[in-house]
This record gives C-alpha cells, sequence and structure tokens, in this order.
C-alpha cells in the first residue's frame, strides 16, 4: 500500500474543508454582526441562537458519527455522505444569510431555524470529512501533510468570506440584498468544491469489522482518557476562537476606527493570512520538535500576544490593531494541524487502551465538542456586550467602546491559557503514536519519554 499522497490528493482533501470553513466563518464571524445589525436581534438573543443550535448538535453530530460506522458502499465509508450533502449544505448557506418577518418574533423563527438547517447540513458533511484523514493514509507524518494543504486552503476560504463579503455588503443601501446575493454565490462554490473534493480523494485503509454497539462504544470513550483531553481543549479552545471572531467585526469598526468596507475587509483578511501561515509554521516546527509541546506553547504564546495587543493598542489605531490581529492570528493557528490529526490518533489510542473500536461515535462527539465551544462562545459574548452597553444602533458609549476592546483580546487569552493547561495532559507525539501501532497496545511512560525528551 502507497503510504505517500499526491499533490492532487492533498488538494483535493483540502478543498472539502474550503468548503466547510466557509460555514463556520459563516457562522462565527459573520452570523453574529449580521443577526445584530442586519436582522435587529439584541446580542443576548443573537447568542442564544448559536447555543440553541449547538444544543441540537448534541444529537445529530454523535448520530451521524454513528450512520458513518455502519454504512458503505463502492466509494467507502465517507466519499459518498460528501456527495449526498454538497448541495443541501449549499442551500442553507444562502438561507443562513436570508431574512423573513415582519416582528421581532417571526425574524428571530426564521433565523434560528434557517441557522438549524445549516447546522445539521454541515454535519453530514463534517463528520465523514473529519473522519476521511484516517482512512486515505495510515502514516501520521501524511496525515499532517495533508492537514499542512487543509488548513492553509482553508483559510484561503476564510480570506474570502471575510474580506469579501463585508466588503460588499458596504457598497449598496440594502444589506440584506447583499448578503443573500454574496451566499448565493458562496453557496453554490461551495458545492462545487465539496465534491472536488469527493471524487479525487480514495480511501485507503478499509476497517472490515463490524460497528461496535453504540452502548460498547459509549464505554470505550469513558475509557479513553487521551479523547478526553483533546475533546475539553475543542471546547475550550474554540470558546476563545468564537469569541475573538464574533466580535471582531465590531472591534474593528467601533474601537479600531475602520471607517469603510475596504478597512474592515482589510482587517480581518488578517486573520485569514495568519491562518495560512499559521500551519505551515507548525508544519516547519513539528520537523524539530515535538508536535504536543508545539501545540501547548503555541496556546501560551497566543494568551500572550493577545495580552500585549490589549495593552498596546489603542483606540482608533487601525494599524497597530490591523498588524496585532496578524500576528495573533498565525500564533493562535500553528496548533490546527496538529489538533485535527491528533482526533484519529486519540480514537486509535482507545481501540488499543480498551480493545473498542469507538471511532465514528468519538469523531461525531469531537464535532459535538467544536460546535459546544461555539455554542457556549454565544451567550458569552451575548452577555458581555451586554454588559459593557453595547448597543445594536447608534453611536456607542466609552464604556462599549473600551469594553469590545478586552471583549476582543482578553477574554480569548484567558481560554488560549486553558487550553494549553489542558494539553499537558496529551501524550501521543509521533514516537508514541509510532510505537503504539506497530505493538498493537499502549506504549510504557518510560518508552516514550526519553525520545520526546531528546526532541
Amino acid at each position: 500500500m502507497s503510504l505517500r499522497l499526491s499533490v492532487l490528493e492533498k488538494s483535493a482533501y483540502g478543498a472539502g474543508d474550503m468548503a466547510l470553513t466557509i460555514s463556520i466563518i459563516s457562522a462565527s464571524i459573520l452570523i453574529y454582526a449580521f443577526l445584530v445589525q442586519v436582522v435587529g436581534l439584541t446580542p443576548v438573543d443573537a447568542g442564544w441562537i448559536l447555543m440553541i443550535v449547538r444544543t441540537i448538535d448534541a444529537v445529530s453530530d454523535p448520530l451521524m458519527g454513528i450512520l458513518t460506522s455502519k454504512f458503505r458502499t463502492r466509494l467507502g465509508r465517507y466519499r459518498h455522505w460528501l456527495i449526498i450533502g454538497a448541495l443541501p449544505f449549499g442551500i442553507s448557506l444562502w438561507l443562513l444569510f436570508t431574512t423573513f418577518g415582519q416582528t421581532y418574533g417571526e425574524k428571530m423563527a426564521w433565523s434560528t431555524g434557517v441557522y438549524i438547517f445549516n447546522s445539521l447540513s454541515f454535519t453530514v458533511l463534517a463528520i465523514p470529512y473529519i473522519s476521511l484523514i484516517g482512512v486515505i493514509t495510515p502514516d501520521p507524518q501524511e496525515r499532517l501533510n495533508a492537514n499542512a494543504f487543509r488548513f492553509p486552503m482553508a483559510k484561503v476560504a476564510t480570506l474570502i468570506v471575510s474580506t469579501l463579503v463585508p466588503w460588499w455588503v458596504t457598497q449598496g443601501n440594502d444589506p440584506r440584498n447583499s448578503y443573500a446575493i454574496a451566499f448565493s454565490v458562496v453557496g453554490a462554490i461551495s458545492v462545487v468544491i465539496m465534491l472536488f473534493c469527493a471524487f479525487n480523494v480514495k480511501e485507503r485503509v478499509i476497517k472490515t469489522e463490524a460497528a461496535e454497539p453504540l452502548a460498547r462504544q459509549i464505554k470505550g470513550l469513558l475509557k479513553n482518557d487521551q479523547w478526553q483531553v483533546i475533546s475539553l481543549a475543542m471546547i475550550v479552545l474554540f470558546i476563545g476562537f468564537l469569541v475573538n471572531g464574533s466580535v471582531a467585526i465590531l472591534y474593528a469598526k467601533e474601537f479600531a476606527g475602520a471607517s469603510d468596507g475596504i478597512g474592515i475587509a482589510l482587517f480581518m483578511s488578517m486573520g485569514s493570512v495568519g491562518g495560512i501561515i499559521g500551519p505551515l509554521v507548525s508544519t516547519w516546527l513539528t520537523r524539530f520538535y515535538c508536535k504536543v509541546k508545539v501545540f501547548r506553547y503555541s496556546m501560551y504564546a497566543s494568551a500572550l500576544v493577545s495580552v500585549l495587543a490589549w495593552w498596546m493598542v489603542g483606540q482608533g489605531n487601525i494599524y497597530g490593531a490591523t498588524i496585532f490581529y496578524l500576528l495573533c492570528s498565525i500564533v493562535s493557528q500553528i496548533n490546527t494541524p496538529i489538533l485535527w490529526s491528533s482526533i484519529t490518533e486519540a480514537s486509535e489510542y482507545g481501540l488499543c487502551k480498551t480493545g473498542i473500536d469507538a471511532s465514528g461515535l468519538a469523531i461525531g462527539m469531537i464535532s459535538f465538542c467544536q460546535k459546544l465551544g461555539m455554542g457556549i462562545a454565544g451567550p458569552v459574548t451575548g452577555y458581555l456586550l451586554a454588559w459593557v452597553g453595547y448597543t445594536a444602533s447608534g453611536a456607542q458609549n466609552t464604556q462599549a467602546i473600551a469594553g469590545l476592546s478586552w471583549i476582543m483580546l482578553l477574554v480569548p487569552a484567558v481560554f488560549y491559557l486553558l487550553t494549553g493547561i489542558i494539553m499537558r495532559y496529551y501524550v501521543i507525539n509521533n514516537d508514541y503514536y509510532s510505537q503504539m501501532m506497530r505493538a498493537g497496545k499502549i506504549p510504557m511512560p518510560e518508552q516514550t519519554t526519553r525520545k520526546a525528551e531528546v526532541k
């Protein structure tokens, strides 16, 4: 079996995340501002919509994980789901940024309903896609290399959505119509690139064993300490990411002083550029240093840079804010390839430790943890904005403007620091994983400690 992936296949694999990232970015840095500024919902109500949707994910994500472990076609276990779900996913992106209704209740009901549809459509694609990395190659370094393609390509999608859309919606007098047009185009593009992924990757690692009963999979996850560490890190990290992302446009406009669509687009683009550079830096660093340590210290550095940005960037300093947003984005995205490749490895760790294959449920629950973090960030952001006195319309007072700075920077810094602390308990570096897979069991701590210290 060839372990190395072609450039075409790595690109196709990365294309899948481009499509998914469009939804993630839309549902993080754009949807909150859309609900508050365009639909007219209060910050708290907009935050609770995010939480309601993520609560529904508590059922849909694990269920999708179970479905992917039970059904196989000639395309494999995962690729057919990408084909089935591509078109509904594209439609859901367009609906997510449309408005309906005259009363406040009607608007809130519509926004909640289309957000649920988008989230379910995302789940149908995301769970199989996340699982793909475990079957396109068994080589952990090739998985890192594939993720090194994946995340920069995903950030290209982020760059397009976070820059062109804000610029586009500020050009006319009707932002509702502008958002709908923008995401009809974005939705169509997402369908095409998801299908490109489905037809150009290959599932090489074939698992023929029957799926474990659900109760047994749950038992396996409860005994998988490394999966639990990754799950907790995922929740905490994405709370920080989403608090930061949800107020980024508001921070750029109200605190940093971006006065037009070009200024906002330039500021928002730094998050995407940093997201392209960060994974590339990660790939370079993991050639020389333990990937788990790279992950952990990148989180500590992210907290430090965020605090420095809060301390050094004053109100109206759009240039300083833009530079620090780039630095924060680079450092905070160094962990990304490591995090997502670790999910499969933590699942295989559980199989070696317990003899229970809970991979389907494990992937579904990891996606749920990601969305749970995103969901928790909604009310957190909403209540913080309400506490500092931010209003959806009219001029902001001094307290609200200053509050945007520490919500954008200090609050995420706390969650980055916590993520680094949590990852102190994650032990599966490349040496550990290789020994585990060769032996079919968990290595003794003394077998891996010396190698990790050498690195």
